[in-house]
């Protein structure tokens, strides 16, 4: 008998717990509210199959980007250019993400007020190859009062939401940051390392050349420019040769001919496989203008003068010199 009465008491036990945890998801609006409001803004599933973006602004070009090959490229003028496929990845990612998405306002008349209005929101649509349409096609407007939302609508609906804040750090910056802008993209056959670089030559038009070379793990020996017999300074060769790999430019541009208004410097690289980069810099001092092209790509880049500086080197700055 003690049995069975204790076999009751829990038995009541776990009903009463039962209907104390439901009476507190019915009567509790707010706990109602938040459980509905989760969502995500595309499936991960359609996230993953975006094979093109287009980030629209007012009164900025619109930025577009298509995927090939398992490779991203942002379409600019007709031309396409590599990006960062890790920025891109990352943009998305918080798309397919579960996210609270209360609603905040369900008439048109809110837009303009929440920053939803045709002259101050900012487009984003992506498209898949097996859609006929757009698979998300969405506003992104201003931050709530906390700072840490952002109001967003779809453009099929009026209904105004807001979303935690992954997104304007990526729809608000420059065409620039997502670029791939890397003078020599470490990967695959472009991949540059500086202990691969057995032998540099620098060459200016009308100016001569000259060369180092690698003679040892640690050491070098250069000819021309006056450095035969010349102790060299292989702390500042290995630097070059790790501003050489970093490289990068400030933005792509159009190919730019060679005249006599410019000067030409070429910076050729011998690798311990077999393989040559050559990295060619046409100058305009007069307008502090350098243009970069590299043996391995069909882009010009534009420098800045900090990175020319940084590459165009006099044979005597390798020198050693007394201290």
């Amino acid at each position: 008998m003690q049995y069975q009465r204790r076999v009751q008491v829990l038995s009541a036990l776990i009903v009463i717990l039962s209907l104390a945890l439901l009476g507190s998801f019915v009567f509790n609006p707010e706990a109602r509210t938040v459980r509905q409001a989760t969502g995500v803004l595309l499936e991960s599933q359609k996230v993953q199959s975006i094979t093109k973006i287009e980030i629209t602004r007012p009164t900025v070009p619109t930025l577009s980007f298509i995927k090939r090959t398992g490779q991203w490229y942002a379409v600019r003028d007709g031309k396409e250019y590599p990006v960062k496929n890790d920025r891109i990845e990352d943009f998305l990612k918080p798309f397919g993400k579960p996210s609270l998405l209360p609603q905040r306002a369900s008439s048109a008349q809110t837009h303009e007020r929440l920053g939803l209005g045709a002259n101050s929101a900012s487009r984003v649509t992506f498209w898949a190859d097996s859609a006929g349409k757009p698979i998300l096609d969405m506003y992104f407007g201003s931050m709530d009062a906390t700072g840490k939302e952002l109001y967003f609508r779809f453009a099929d609906s009026d209904v105004v939401k807001s979303v935690e804040d992954h997104f304007s750090s990526y729809i608000q910056s420059s065409p620039q940051s997502w670029y791939d802008l890397r003078l020599f993209p470490q990967s695959g056959n472009q991949g540059l390392k500086t202990e691969l670089v057995q032998k540099i030559t620098w060459a200016v038009d009308g100016k001569g050349s000259f060369s180092l070379s690698r003679s040892g793990p640690s050491s070098w020996s250069g000819t021309g420019g006056n450095l035969e017999g010349k102790e060299l300074d292989t702390k500042k060769i290995d630097g070059f040769l790790q501003d050489l790999v970093s490289a990068s430019g400030e933005d792509f541009a159009d190919p730019v001919a060679y005249s006599s208004k410019l000067s030409r410097l070429s910076i050729t690289a011998e690798l311990g496989d077999g393989r040559t980069k050559k990295l060619i810099i046409l100058s305009d001092f007069a307008s502090q203008s350098y243009w970069a092209t590299v043996s391995d790509t069909p882009y010009t880049y534009r420098l800045s003068e900090w990175q020319y500086n940084r590459l165009a080197k006099e044979s005597t700055y390798f020198i050693k010199t007394e201290k």
